[in-house]
């Protein structure tokens, strides 16, 4: 008995000890794991702490700092650079771009296709328009004098200052650069300064007025004024471009340049005939001397018109030079004549063009809905 017994003890203190040994390997294992699951925790601790720091660090910015990796303020409106780049296809009047140093200055950037700009160009169109009708007028038929001095130097002066206002204003005007509206105002300075217009601007304000106080009055010293119809032919173009009724436009200014014709070439006859210049006097009209001004400019545009148009018959010139001006208005009339047919065959043929693609295009549609 004692023998199995001691066979079954060895090998229950084998089963026991196996077990044992077992069992104090896993709480090794386990004293082994537990120190790397707690420096686990505590660095996810840690982090969850940084987090918090740093929310509580940003929630107390102050409006004038800036925080990193230039996130949006949530106090103010955006901080905006020194070089502001806006696409090109806006089509408001102008654009607005803040920097706040010590306080908040707005800077105007007016969009040179916008409506402000379109609006701008019609306001300097009419100034030109004044200067383009009145200074010949005046040069030929009447002066300034002290009855309508004050009426005159109000209206020159005024021009005047709607063509220093469009300087300005072209320092404040957007110009493209790589398929971009360029905004910067340093920029926009020396691409205006730079540039053909700036000098001609200049020259369309030579203070040549102040010769009246040598010479006298004499209106063909504002003549440089004129310089300005660039201005005039842009907003005319884009008038026309962008009109709904082009033909209407068309005809238009097509009348208006034939009136500026006749009126410049009577005030150019005018001038020859008060200087003497033919020779004759009484050529055309008998009583020239003795009618009113508006009489004096009405025959010499009335005289004009009949040449340029080649209608009803002329006085028979009387000198040599006489016959010479009469062939060259006759010539000059021929070939205004055959610019207002073209003109005119162009604006039929667009009417007609326009009306056959509509009506090729409603049958189609007819068919199309049915």
């Amino acid at each position: 008995m004692s023998g199995p017994q001691l066979g079954q003890s060895i090998s229950q203190q084998g089963f026991f000890s196996s077990r044992d040994s077992l069992s104090a390997v896993g709480t090794a294992t386990s004293t082994t794991t537990r120190p790397l699951h707690t420096h686990v925790s505590a660095t996810t601790s840690e982090m969850d702490l940084s987090r918090k720091d740093r929310k509580r660090e940003r929630s107390k910015l102050k409006p004038g700092d800036q925080p990193l990796l230039g996130s949006w303020s949530r106090t103010g409106p955006r901080e905006s650079n020194a070089n502001v780049m806006i696409p090109f296809g806006r089509r408001s009047g102008c654009s607005t771009t803040s920097r706040k140093s010590n306080g908040r200055r707005w800077s105007f950037v007016f969009d040179p296709a916008g409506r402000l700009c379109y609006y701008w160009s019609m306001v300097v169109s009419m100034a030109f328009l004044y200067n383009f009708w009145v200074i010949i007028y005046r040069f030929a038929f009447q002066e300034i004098n002290g009855e309508s001095i004050v009426v005159w130097f109000c209206l020159d002066y005024f021009s005047d200052f709607l063509y220093l206002v469009d300087i300005l204003f072209h320092f404040r005007t957007g110009y493209l650069e790589d398929g971009v509206l360029q905004t910067d105002s340093t920029k926009l300075r020396q691409h205006y300064m730079n540039s053909t217009t700036f000098y001609i601007d200049c020259l369309c304000l030579l203070p040549l007025d102040f010769l009246y106080l040598s010479i006298g009055f004499n209106s063909i010293l504002r003549s440089f004024r004129l310089v300005k119809i660039y201005r005039f032919w842009a907003f005319m173009d884009r008038t026309e471009r962008h009109t709904n009724y082009p033909n209407l436009f068309r005809s238009t200014s097509l009348i208006h340049y034939l009136l500026v014709i006749f009126h410049w070439n009577g005030c150019l006859y005018h001038i020859i005939y008060k200087n003497n210049g033919f020779g004759s006097k009484n050529w055309v009209f008998h009583d020239s001397e003795s009618a009113d001004v508006v009489k004096q400019y009405l025959q010499s545009y009335y005289w004009c018109t009949l040449a340029l148009t080649t209608i009803g018959d002329l006085p028979r010139p009387r000198s040599k030079a006489e016959y010479v001006f009469v062939i060259a208005q006759l010539l000059f009339g021929l070939m205004l004549f055959a610019t207002v047919l073209g003109h005119v065959a162009n604006i039929v043929t667009s009417v007609s063009a326009a009306r056959k693609e509509f009506q090729g295009e409603f049958p189609r549609n007819v068919s199309a809905s049915g």
